[in-house]
């Protein structure tokens, strides 16, 4: 039981020196650690494309998005959202969170807070800045 204790205490210490020597915190665990949140920065990747407007890479098709869809329209949907600041996670799924995003960008521009993105949401995700 000491010697566990004073294992358990030379590697915190060991963990301590670590983290003021470089700054990164060590762990004790071998567990898997937990992706990496997305950052908000994500977005930045959106370019300005003639002819289409701002374009994150996922699809350059402008077509219908509601609740309940999935693929690649709607993570452009997402990245489009992060890219004007409103924060959702880009993974593809239309759902409750993705709907409050598109509301609340669609307030925010004074369009038609549905939730739904048809062409009129289409076209203000792709143009306003």
């Amino acid at each position: 039981m000491y010697a566990n204790r004073k294992a358990a205490a030379v590697l915190a210490a060991g963990a301590l020196a670590a983290t003021a020597l470089t700054g990164v915190a060590a762990t004790a665990s071998a567990a898997t650690p937990a992706p990496a949140p997305e950052s908000p920065s994500a977005a930045a990747s959106c370019e300005w494309w003639g002819g289409i407007g701002w374009y994150c890479g996922y699809d350059l098709l402008n077509t219908y998005a509601d609740y309940g869809d999935r693929g690649k329209k709607v993570k452009e949907i997402q990245a489009l959202l992060r890219f004007h600041s409103v924060y959702v996670t880009v993974d593809g799924i239309f759902g409750k969170d993705t709907r409050a995003g598109v509301k609340k960008f669609q307030r925010s521009w004074g369009l038609n807070d549905d939730g739904i993105v048809g062409p009129k949401t289409w076209k203000w995700l792709r143009t306003a800045v």
